[in-house]
């Protein structure tokens, strides 16, 4: 087991490394390329406003079909996925050249990555869930280390060069996730092999037949309104979680914005994202310890509390290095609630509905969130500038904490 152990947390780690990188590419230097195509705030909030809505239609659906789906693995619809957005990027890579088409295959390639998100976290789930744990929290916080690298180089390289490297370094970057989600796979492997290994919100292991579990495995899938009733405490929590996330959404879309407000530029921009991601890592690398002593219900409401804190600190901020400390509380804020979201998903929804569960948890934080954010953000940067639109994610962030604090269930 140790040597499983081993092999699958480097193997998710490699997953999640070159999908991070990716997404830096592609979504947090959105603003820099589109700016660089003639594109607008305004617009630029629309193109990554609709992305966000499409999602929100792309997570349940994909789900829902592998929640149900006897013979696609999560690994293959992946697999699928990637290849639709590298041909997407190809295609974006030769004609660049029109408005509509930037826009279009923009927002295409943008929903298809969000809808990963939570297939990443259910690829990992579903090898814990069946006997096979590894290091999320180590391998998931290697991703954020792997963004934070790309954060780096990639605001300077654009600085020195300009940002028509975005597109080309994006197709390498999903050649590199393609052959990941390829090898992420152990010899033999099944999912009917192993009991079912149900990961309680405390990071204990408890083994439990499949034919017997507590979760109703025979159960069919919820639909998607019935799983909204089905689980109704959930969904409230995911009202709060999306109001906290429209200021993360805020300031990661629009960071550049913010930091030529105080003076800095795209080379501060790429030291920024930088910090806030490298922080990333040690909180998750001690997750699996920290789950141990303290409830996931509790870790996501410290991480609301967090979420609340950067907001302020962001909005308040007088020049660049007071938003590169801002950014310091990554940590204790989307470092903190990453991994304990995915536990605690795992640990109050049964298990014919994880993957939905999952889904819900991206549709709050990047298509819900990023659908108001990327809109009202642009518009606002447009109307009245980089302090206002901070303020109301400020003020969005602290109702969305009270949300949240009175949303999670404490007996988990």
């Amino acid at each position: 087991m140790n040597k499983t152990y081993r092999q699958l947390t480097i193997k998710y780690a490699f997953l999640q490394s070159t999908f991070w990188i990716g997404q830096c590419i592609i979504y947090s230097f959105a603003a820099v390329y589109l700016q660089y195509k003639n594109f607008n705030n305004t617009q630029i909030g629309i193109v990554l406003s609709l992305s966000s809505i499409l999602s929100i239609i792309m997570q349940p659906a994909v789900s829902a079909f592998a929640d149900k789906s006897k013979k696609k693995t999560v690994r293959n619809i992946i697999l699928s996925i990637i290849l639709i957005v590298i041909a997407l990027a190809v295609i974006l890579n030769i004609w660049s050249n029109s408005f509509i088409l930037i826009a279009s295959i923009y927002v295409l390639i943008n929903a298809l990555q969000i809808t990963l998100i939570p297939l990443l976290n259910s690829i990992a789930l579903e090898f814990m869930n069946n006997g096979y744990p590894f290091n999320f929290g180590l391998a998931r916080g290697t991703g954020s280390v792997a963004f934070a690298v790309t954060s780096f180089f990639l605001g300077h390289a654009i600085s020195r060069f300009s940002a028509a490297i975005v597109l080309p370094l994006f197709l390498i970057s999903n050649v590199l996730f393609f052959l990941a989600a390829y090898i992420y796979r152990i010899k033999g492997f099944k999912m009917e092999q192993k009991d079912s290994v149900a990961i309680d919100s405390n990071g204990t292991s408890a083994i439990s037949s499949k034919s017997s579990s507590s979760d109703s495995t025979s159960e069919q899938p919820a639909s998607i309104l019935g799983f909204f009733i089905k689980y109704k405490r959930f969904t409230l929590l995911l009202i709060g979680v999306a109001m906290v996330f429209y200021s993360h959404s805020l300031i990661n879309t629009y960071l550049i914005n913010i930091i030529e407000n105080v003076g800095g530029d795209s080379a501060d921009m790429g030291l920024s994202l930088t910090i806030a991601a490298g922080l990333e890592l040690p909180m998750m690398a001690a997750f699996t310890i920290i789950v141990r002593k303290v409830k996931c219900g509790k870790l996501i409401r410290l991480s609301g509390f967090f979420f609340l804190l950067k907001a302020l600190a962001i909005w308040i901020a007088p020049n660049v290095m007071a938003i590169h400390f801002s950014q310091a509380l990554q940590m204790l804020s989307f470092a903190l609630f990453t991994p304990a979201s995915v536990y605690y998903v795992n640990s109050i929804i049964n298990e014919e509905d994880r993957n939905k569960g999952q889904a819900m948890l991206g549709v709050a934080t990047v298509g819900v969130a990023g659908t108001i954010a990327n809109i009202s953000g642009g518009k606002l940067l447009d109307i009245s500038g980089v302090s206002n639109m901070l303020m109301l994610g400020t003020i969005v962030a602290f109702i969305g904490f009270i949300v949240i604090f009175f949303s999670t269930d404490k007996s988990k």
